[in-house]
C-alpha cells in the first residue's frame, strides 16, 4: 500500500511539473511516504528524517516533507522531533501535493510546517496518474481505502479513514492500461480488501472481471479479512485459473480469548473451517498469515494455542510481531503487563517454529517445476535471476531472462524462504508482453 501510495504521489507531482531523481542530495523536493502500523517502523522513520533533515542544512531552500499513516499519526509530535520539516501530509492529502509545497516553499523561513491532515471520506485518487518504475514486474492497484473493523490494536481506521471502493470501472480502466505496458500480474490493495464493493461488483465480481482483460496472466490480492472470505469469493478463487494459487489470511492469534480481546470477529473453529474450504476448492494453495504475540492479556496457554495452529495449518509463510501500543487504539487503554523480554521471548520461539515449517513445505517442491515471473538478476549463483512463482515463493532459477519475463524450472534445493533451481538454462515462458516466510521482529 505504502508502494502504491508512494507511485500515485510521483505520478500526481510529474502531471504538475516535477521529475522524480535517483539521488536525495540532488532533489528540491524529499517527501517520506510513510506507515504507523508499528512502533518500530515509526522509530526507523525518524531516523530517516534526521538524516534527511541533514540534506537540507546543506541547502535550506529544500523542502522537506512527511507523507501518509504516521503523517496523520503524529502530527503534533514529528515537527517537535524534526524541526526541519517543511511539510505535513495525510494519506487523504495527496492530491493537494502541488498547492501544499508551493505554500511550504513561500512558508519556508517561519519554520512553521505546512499541515494538511484532513480525513476525506470522498477521497479515492482513481483520476490521479501513476508513476510506475520502469522496471517493474507487477502492478499494484489500490481498490479501497481505509477501514471499518477496528480491531482493539490497530490504528488503521484512526489514520486511513472509513472504507470506500473505487468504481469497478476506473479499477478495470487501471488494469487494462498495466496490460498494455507489458505486465502480466496485477495485486489488488486494501486493508480489508475483500470488503471491496462499489455499489454494484462484489470483490468476487471484480476478480472474475480482471481475469477477462487480455495480458493478464497472475491476479493476486492483499490483505482480506477471514470474516470477509464469502463462499462467491472462495468459489471464484477455485474457478479462475489467472487468480494465483495463494493467500494471505491474517489469523493474529491461535486463542479464542486473545482473538476476542482483539474484537477480530471470528474463531479458531470459524478459522480452521474457513481454511479447510479454501484448501478443497483450491488444492495446493499456498496460505500465509501475520501473527502478533505478547498481546495484553495473553497468557502462556494462549500463546502455546498460536504454536500449535502454526503447525496445525501449516503456512507456507508468516509475518510475526510482538505487540506494541499505539495510541488512539482501544487497547492502548489497557494495562499491558507482559514485560518485553518475555514478549521477545515468545517472538524468538514463533520465528524459529516458523522458519521449520516453512522449510519443510519448501522443501516439498523439490523436483518439480514451477513457473517465475523474473523480476530480476539473482545475488547468487552467477548467471541466475530470481522471481516469483504462482504460489508467491522466491525462485532462483538459471538465467539469462529478462525482468517481467515468464520462465520454467525444476526446482532442485529449498530453503525456508527460497526455491532453488541449478543446472541447464530454464525453458523460456510466455512473455509479459506477449502473455498478456518472511518473519520481522519489532
Amino acid at each position: 500500500m505504502n508502494i502504491a501510495d508512494s507511485e500515485i504521489i510521483v505520478g500526481h507531482l510529474a502531471s504538475h511539473g516535477y521529475s522524480k531523481v535517483s539521488d536525495p542530495a540532488t532533489a528540491d523536493v524529499i517527501l517520506l511516504n510513510t506507515c504507523a502500523i508499528r512502533e518500530h517502523a515509526e522509530e526507523r522513520i525518524v531516523g530517516r528524517l534526521t538524516d534527511l533533515a541533514r540534506l537540507k542544512a546543506t541547502r535550506p531552500e529544500r523542502l522537506l516533507g512527511i507523507c501518509g499513516c504516521m503523517a496523520q499519526h503524529h502530527r503534533d509530535a514529528l515537527t517537535a522531533r524534526v524541526p526541519a520539516l517543511d511539510l505535513i501530509v495525510g494519506p487523504d492529502g495527496y492530491r493537494r501535493l502541488p498547492a501544499l509545497l508551493a505554500a511550504a516553499e513561500e512558508n519556508q523561513g517561519r519554520r512553521e510546517a505546512v499541515t494538511d491532515v484532513r480525513l476525506d471520506p470522498d477521497e479515492l485518487y482513481e483520476d490521479l496518474a501513476v508513476a510506475r518504475p520502469d522496471d517493474a514486474v507487477r502492478a499494484w492497484i489500490t481498490v479501497m481505502r481505509g477501514c471499518d473493523k477496528f480491531c482493539t490494536f490497530c490504528v488503521v481506521p484512526y489514520v486511513r479513514g472509513r472504507e470506500r471502493s473505487l468504481p469497478a470501472e476506473a479499477i478495470l480502466a487501471e488494469v487494462e492500461r498495466v496490460a498494455a505496458s507489458g505486465m502480466c500480474e496485477v495485486v489488488f490493495l486494501g486493508q480489508t480488501v475483500n470488503a471491496y464493493h462499489d455499489g454494484q461488483a462484489s470483490f468476487a465480481d471484480l476478480l472474475r472481471r480482471t481475469a477477462e482483460v487480455d495480458g493478464i496472466t497472475r491476479i493476486r490480492f492483499t490483505s482480506p479479512h477471514p470474516a470477509d472470505m464469502t463462499p462467491e469469493l472462495i468459489e471464484v478463487m477455485g474457478t479462475v485459473d489467472a487468480i494465483c494459487p495463494q493467500l494471505h489470511l491474517p489469523v493474529q492469534s491461535g486463542s479464542d480469548a486473545v482473538l476476542a480481546a482483539m474484537d477480530r470477529g471470528y474463531t479458531i473453529a470459524a478459522y480452521r473451517d474457513l481454511v479447510a474450504r479454501i484448501r478443497t476448492a483450491v488444492p495446493g494453495i499456498a496460505l500465509s498469515t501475520d501473527i502478533i504475540v505478547g498481546f495484553p492479556g495473553e497468557e502462556i496457554p494462549d500463546f502455546d494455542a498460536t504454536c500449535q495452529l502454526l503447525e496445525e495449518i501449516g503456512f507456507d509463510q508468516a509475518y510475526l510481531y510482538k505487540y506494541s501500543r499505539r495510541s488512539l487504539t482501544k487497547a492502548a487503554r489497557w494495562e499491558d503487563p507482559i514485560p518485553p523480554e518475555e514478549k521477545s521471548r515468545r517472538l524468538t520461539h514463533i520465528i524459529d517454529l516458523q522458519e521449520a515449517i516453512a522449510a519443510e513445505r519448501n522443501a516439498r517442491w523439490i523436483g518439480h517445476e514451477v513457473e517465475v515471473l523474473v523480476e530480476g538478476p539473482a545475488r547468487r549463483p552467477p548467471g541466475h535471476v530470481v522471481g516469483k512463482t504462482a504460489h508467491f515463493t522466491t525462485a532462483v532459477v538459471p538465467g539469462p531472462a529478462e525482468p517481467g519475463t515468464l520462465v520454467t524450472a525444476t526446482i532442485t534445493s529449498a530453503t525456508g524462504h527460497t526455491l532453488v533451481a541449478t543446472g541447464p538454462e530454464c525453458a523460456p515462458g510466455l512473455s509479459a508482453a506477449t502473455s498478456g516466510t518472511r518473519a520481522a521482529a519489532d
